[in-house]
């Protein structure tokens, strides 16, 4: 303890000595954080999800191209109507990144080699649907961020092409859905952010009563933001709708962070002038909440490492990781070096400081000085104020009957995690997305028109030599009788579908006899199935499947393969991204256990290497246990279903929540340790003197968490009502259950320390 304490002592003495350098510096780093914010990229829907498969990487190259559907309702083969789809087509043949576009102009075309005035022309060829697609594909293995465009191209396009007020034209597809989505998080980003601080303003103009400058903390904590966009930018970490949500999680924390530090200064300049006030506050509260910073990414750190095969997750551990540590230097190279300045140059502070600075022949006075040193005066008494003595007072009767209040605190836990195993769950990436999203309306309403669309369609590749030959034809026939006898499998289509459509319904007996067919199909038909040396089946599941029917469909295919008995050099995987999507937020959700556990053991460890004693080291987590016990009434009174963000809520809550635990246990020691105090009267003390503190600084956070509940994305939204009530929690665990655990473990570590200082009997005295 004694090095942190000396550290901050030092930073405090140098930032105090050279404020404006040291704000020079912050700034310095504000425009470097810039570059890095303007880097960042986004990344949507199940691609979020997917972890780095070298299967999916190969299926991709060869044949996943990505498309975009355009659905034409009305009119349809009107001569207007065609001549405005062939406009299109051929604007969209031309854009970069476009292999093909298929549209009903094709075989009209085709026929009379241009678009007939006649109406019953048209309908010779093409029929007389009222609904009609067009279907703008892509090379394969475009990203994201590559396809975006050419939705915009195909909007203008659409435009362009002036098809008849009486056809209603709508674009959709992957592509539109992910760019309408990356528009949606972006700005969900930004609104979240302005909600944030909004009302963090609104938190702290009420709440933190009775200091200078009592807003600066924003200042502080929007430049931690910023210093985070940064690093993510530089890091590569991109953005997607949980990562957005981490923002106002940042501002909750960072603000939290620097009010700890305004509040102790403000306290230590009620007894000493403002070049020894910065040095003793810094290397008070320094410490401990910088311990409660790297608990809080530990916290984090256990999200990070159990969910390390889902992409979303991992940047949100990454990100928020980035964001508690720079949020608290902002608040170490921001915040104060603003209120040493402002200290300075209020003259009229100094005179009222005289009377409590420390004697000029040791400015400097030792740590301990620093802890020992209590002056109370009627300024203090007023700072500290009817709440503050409330809480005092509380935390005292409840230190006074440890048993009962940690009784009752173990039965509502034990009856949290019963409750816990009845909660509803969120696992459907589709359920994550604002449900009247324009981009994922129109995909419903094309699925309900083509049955399903892609979103039932799912990958085999196969890989191995000869996959052209009749026996590997026979086998892929033979694996398509298997899995349409399976439930929630629809259909088979295969190379030997195709081969077999070419050629009479049978298989050729050769290799030879194989290639010859497949030579007059058209080579864009024909990459579908074949392509790079791979084979492609794709295998159709019934439509709007649950997680759970999703899970089974996947394990169907899987067995069919399985059953059917690939010849030998054949391998064929079941793949795309719904394939490992799933399963993976699946995982993440049932592993919540492992991810909380993980949290705690990371908190311990850092605690117990931080304080080298182990009542220090489990007293903070006492309550964090009764929490995240708690959550789960709390989850179930309020019908919140455990999405995968949610499952990693427990981990985090050891992590936050710590920074109180500690901050109560640090100044109990502080106190215990001035004669004549008893461990009651130090626990008084210690919830009078830091109570009003972490809760105003807890409750700033709940008002910067409770921004999330506005977000128009589902996942991020129950997020936002669950960390409201668990911060709350928290502050209640720290402030009612801490100060009897301190009690009974204090005593029981009294009664070990005198059982074995004890002089063993018939030993000289």
């Amino acid at each position: 303890m004694g090095v942190l304490r000396r550290l901050f002592r030092s930073a405090g003495h140098e930032i105090q000595a050279h404020p404006f350098a040291t704000l020079l510096i912050a700034l310095v780093l504000l425009f470097a954080a810039l570059g890095g914010a303007a880097q960042i990229t986004s990344v949507t829907g199940d691609q979020a999800f997917t972890a780095e498969n070298p299967t999916l990487n190969t299926f991709n190259d060869a044949f996943d191209r990505g498309s975009i559907s355009v659905l034409l309702r009305g009119e349809t083969t009107d001569p207007s109507t065609l001549r405005a789809v062939a406009r299109f087509d051929d604007r969209m043949s031309t854009v970069d990144d476009v292999a093909y576009v298929n549209s009903p102009a094709d075989p009209v075309r085709a026929e009379y080699g241009r678009i007939p005035n006649s109406q019953s022309k048209i309908e010779r060829v093409v029929g007389s649907p009222d609904v009609t697609f067009i279907q703008v594909v892509f090379e394969p293995g475009l990203t994201q961020p590559e396809e975006r465009p050419i939705y915009t191209q195909a909007l203008d396009a659409k435009e362009w092409a002036r098809f008849p007020a009486g056809v209603n034209v709508i674009i959709t597809g992957s592509a539109a859905f992910s760019a309408q989505l990356s528009e949606l998080i972006g700005q969900s980003t930004n609104q979240l952010l302005g909600l944030a601080v909004g009302l963090m303003i609104v938190a702290l103009f009420f709440l933190f009563r009775g200091v200078r400058l009592r807003l600066l903390p924003i200042v502080a904590v929007f430049t931690g933001v910023i210093y985070t966009f940064g690093a993510i930018g530089y890091a590569g970490v991109p953005n997607s709708t949980l990562t957005s949500s981490v923002f106002p999680i940042l501002i909750g924390l960072g603000i939290d962070y620097s009010v700890q530090f305004h509040e102790r200064y403000e306290e230590e300049l009620e007894r000493a002038p403002p070049r020894t006030a910065l040095p003793r506050a810094l290397s008070g509260i320094g410490p401990p909440v910088f311990i409660a910073m790297l608990a809080a990414a530990l916290g984090f750190g256990a999200t990070w490492i159990s969910t390390i095969g889902s992409p979303a997750f991992v940047w949100f551990a990454q990100t928020s990781i980035f964001g508690v540590m720079l949020t608290f230097l902002a608040g170490v190279i921001v915040l104060l070096p603003i209120l040493t300045i402002y200290a300075r140059f209020r003259r009229r502070g100094f005179g009222e400081l005289g009377r409590h600075e420390v004697d000029q022949e040791n400015p400097d006075p030792s740590d301990d000085a620093d802890v020992d040193a209590h002056v109370e005066d009627d300024s203090d008494d007023e700072r500290i104020g009817a709440v503050g003595r409330a809480l005092g007072q509380g935390s005292r009767t409840l230190a006074s009957n440890p048993g009962i209040v940690l009784l009752v605190a173990l039965i509502l836990t034990g009856a949290g995690f019963q409750a816990g195993q009845s909660l509803d769950t969120m696992a459907d990436t589709e359920e994550f997305v604002p449900q009247d999203l324009p981009a994922y309306v129109d995909l419903q309403q094309f699925r309900s028109v083509t049955g399903g669309g892609s979103a039932v369609q799912y990958d085999v590749l196969v890989t191995g030599s000869g996959l052209k030959q009749p026996a590997v034809l026979d086998w892929m026939q033979r694996f398509e009788r298997v899995a349409s006898d399976a439930p929630l499998i629809q259909g088979v289509d295969s190379p030997a579908t195709l081969v077999a459509e070419h050629n009479g319904g049978e298989i050729p007996e050769t290799k030879g006899g194989v290639q010859r067919v497949l030579d007059d199909v058209p080579e864009q038909e024909r990459q579908q199935y074949y392509n790079d040396g791979y084979a492609h089946i794709t295998v159709i599941g019934a439509q709007d499947m649950s997680t759970g029917q999703t899970l089974s469909f996947i394990s169907n295919v899987r067995n069919a393969i399985e059953f059917s008995k690939p010849p030998s050099g054949v391998d064929a995987t079941l793949t795309g991204s719904a394939v490992i999507s799933t399963p993976s937020v699946v995982d993440q959700i049932e592993s919540r256990n492992v991810t909380t556990g993980l949290g705690v053991l990371f908190v311990f460890a850092l605690l117990l290497a931080y304080y080298r004693n182990l009542v220090k080291a489990t007293a903070p987590l006492v309550p964090m246990l009764f929490v995240i016990g708690w959550q789960n009434l709390y989850m179930a009174a309020l019908n919140i279903p455990v999405s995968p963000l949610g499952a990693s809520l427990g981990a985090m809550t050891v992590g936050i929540g710590a920074e109180y635990t500690i901050i109560v246990m640090e100044r109990y020691y502080e106190e215990k340790k001035q004669a004549g105090v008893s461990k009651l009267d130090a626990v008084e003390t210690a919830a009078t003197r830091v109570g009003k503190a972490i809760s105003v600084s807890g409750m700033t956070t709940v008002f910067g968490f409770s921004a999330l509940t506005l977000s128009p994305f589902p996942i991020l939204a129950d997020f936002g009502y669950l960390t409201v009530g668990v911060i709350f929690l928290t502050l209640v665990a720290s402030l009612a259950t801490l100060p009897p655990t301190l009690i009974v473990l204090d005593e029981a570590s009294d009664r070990v320390t005198a059982f074995f200082d004890e002089p063993v009997q018939g030993e000289a005295a």
